[in-house]
């Protein structure tokens, strides 16, 4: 590079006020249009924690700064190739955000920058090209910037790896693990033997059952603008946002939703080969009916306030039932009462999720149970219910010796019960401040079954 185009480079980048800031992920582009401050060719810009951008920069931290030069100089236009990461050291950001004040302080595009996310942008390589003909006329390379080629393998290993949890929305697979062991665990306690193989499968098709039914529900809740709708979306509700932030498009969505159904059929069939009658077939067709039809048109159950029940029964009758099934190859009242407790625990989880999404469930017409009751202090009285009766269930065919008495085990988890009811008592109409309860349902869920589970284990082998 000659020192001239440099010069006109570092004019140019003083001298503007924004660039066009593009990133990608699975080949999806997104620009914007930015302000920044800069440290000679490091660029510093403000993302909302929300934005497509910042989405994003979580799975893809390569992106592209175009500065675009003023048509009646011989300056060129700057492409910069960057590395973006987020800056958390206070002092710097505090002199970024003093600087960045300075700089803005008669532009009412950007009032106020305090409450997004502070990013470094580090050239890796900046291209002169001639205006928006793109031809490259220079290139400086930036080596030091560059990651080591085995940090750049495992940080785009772990990108992937984070992707795929956050499109099969992996953290909740343990509403359909916990059944799988549950349903196990009553099998041994039947038969005091464990199939080890047979179980593998199981609860692999559980779980790939589970991320079925959560991308189409991702893919049935953007074509009815449901997703769209929320803005109070969280970890817990909202979907994966994975079409939102333009991260994956809705076709490769469904595309992804088909395949997961597929290996769930193939495993399903397996397993319905090598127990005796078709009652895996019949189960895993039910649990297939109920997975899709839970958002797809034209049965749409969660729309129609019974999306809750369809969910009670696939994650709690079907899969312990199912899983019972392929281990003992016979059936009884014994599975079915042991899965009621655990499937109105999975239930509660959606139910309680319901809530922050009730203004942006209504507004589409999705009627769930929550948008049917109208108001949120009725919701929570059932809520308190259905947890207080899996409760009685499980002490009730205690005593009535259905069930080991180490189900008595279940006790331990009753200080998450009341710390619940404490707080969503006071938070149930909030957004952020429900939270917690939302994350204590699915802890509840899990200790609460696991604990079931060790109940019957503990009794067999005691």
């Amino acid at each position: 590079m000659n020192n001239r185009f440099q010069e006109n480079a570092k004019t140019l980048i003083d001298g503007s006020a924004e660039f066009y800031l593009s990133s990608n992920v699975t080949s999806i582009s997104h620009s914007i249009k930015t302000g920044y401050v800069n440290d000679d060719f490091d660029l510093y810009v403000f993302l909302d924690p929300d934005s497509v951008t910042a989405a994003h920069l979580n799975f893809n931290p390569y992106v592209n700064a175009l500065f675009l030069s003023k048509k009646t100089s011989d300056e060129n236009d700057i492409s910069i190739n960057a590395y973006a990461v987020q800056v958390n050291d206070a002092v710097q950001a505090g002199n970024i955000i003093e600087r960045w004040n300075k700089k803005y302080s008669q532009d009412d595009r950007y009032p106020d920058e305090t409450e997004k996310v502070l990013y470094k942008l580090m050239p890796l390589s900046i291209e002169y090209t001639e205006n928006l003909n793109m031809e490259v006329l220079d290139r400086l390379e930036f080596h030091l910037n560059q990651p080591g080629l085995i940090p750049r393998f495992l940080n785009r290993l772990a990108a992937k790896l984070q992707l795929w949890v956050g499109i099969l929305r992996a953290p909740f697979f343990t509403a359909s693990i916990a059944p799988v062991i549950l349903g196990a665990a009553v099998a041994y306690h039947q038969q005091s033997a464990i199939h080890w193989s047979t179980l593998f499968l199981t609860l692999i098709g559980a779980i790939i059952a589970h991320a079925a039914a959560n991308v189409i529900n991702d893919y049935y809740d953007h074509r009815s603008g449901n997703d769209e709708a929320n803005v109070h979306h969280n970890t817990f509700s909202g979907g994966s946002r994975m079409i939102q932030n333009k991260i994956i498009t809705p076709g490769y969505t469904f595309f992804i939703a088909v395949c997961l159904f597929l290996i769930t059929i193939v495993i399903g069939l397996y397993l319905n080969s090598v127990t005796t009658g078709n009652v895996v077939l019949y189960i895993g067709l039910a649990g297939l009916f109920l997975a899709f039809t839970y958002s797809a048109t034209p049965l749409k159950l969660s729309y129609r306030g019974i999306g809750e029940l369809a969910i009670v029964g696939s994650y709690g009758p079907l899969i312990v039932m199912g899983t019972y099934y392929v281990q003992v190859q016979s059936l009884n009242l014994l599975p079915l009462l042991a899965s009621i407790p655990n499937g109105i625990l999975v239930g509660l989880i959606l139910f309680i999720n319901e809530f922050q999404d009730m203004q942006a469930d209504g507004s589409v017409g999705k009627n769930t149970l929550v948008v049917k009751m109208k108001f949120k202090r009725r919701s929570l009285a059932v809520y308190k219910m259905l947890l207080i009766f899996v409760f009685l269930w499980l002490m009730g065919f205690t005593v009535l010796k259905m069930f080991p008495v180490w189900t008595l085990l279940t006790l331990f988890a009753l200080p998450l019960v009341f710390r619940a009811f404490a707080i969503a008592s006071k938070n149930y109409d909030k957004i952020n401040e429900l939270l917690p309860v939302n994350a204590l349902t699915i802890a509840m869920h899990l200790i609460i079954t696991l604990l079931f589970a060790a109940g019957f284990i503990l009794d067999s082998i005691i």
